[in-house]
């Protein structure tokens, strides 16, 4: 396995288009590397890197599932807490707790409670 840790910024640039034929795109020096060497492995292997960018998109695209979690958009997490009964609801957007919208379910989980939580802990949504 080839090792890019000692290349320079410039020399790291020519593999890129070499390998890729595009330009590096603005990422870190760590990510360019593995992505280089996931590249290299996908060529030994045979498989078409782009091909399977492609077939991840695909995939992506037709799931129903909130793109922050595995929680299907539609679901309703409910949690008892200090004897009162809390529902939130899964939208494509977010968490919808009580009319307003959240970015995350440890958002929830503080409007709940006023402390900072882990959402998926909170509510019970670890995979």
């Amino acid at each position: 396995m080839p090792n890019y840790t000692h290349l320079t910024a410039r020399e790291l640039e020519f593999k890129w288009l070499e390998l890729i034929g595009r330009p590096v795109p603005s990422i870190g020096r760590g990510l360019v590397i593995k992505y280089l060497l996931w590249y290299e492995q996908a060529k030994r292997e045979k498989i078409s890197p782009l091909g399977l960018f492609r077939e991840v998109a695909r995939a992506v695209k037709g799931t129903d599932k909130h793109p922050k979690s595995t929680l299907e958009i539609g679901s309703k997490l409910i949690r008892s807490y200090q004897g009162l009964k809390y529902e939130v609801e899964i939208v494509p957007q977010g968490y919808l707790y009580e009319n307003t919208l959240y970015k995350s379910l440890s958002g929830v989980a503080k409007a709940i409670t006023g402390k900072s939580w882990n959402g998926n802990v909170f509510f019970g949504a670890k995979k």
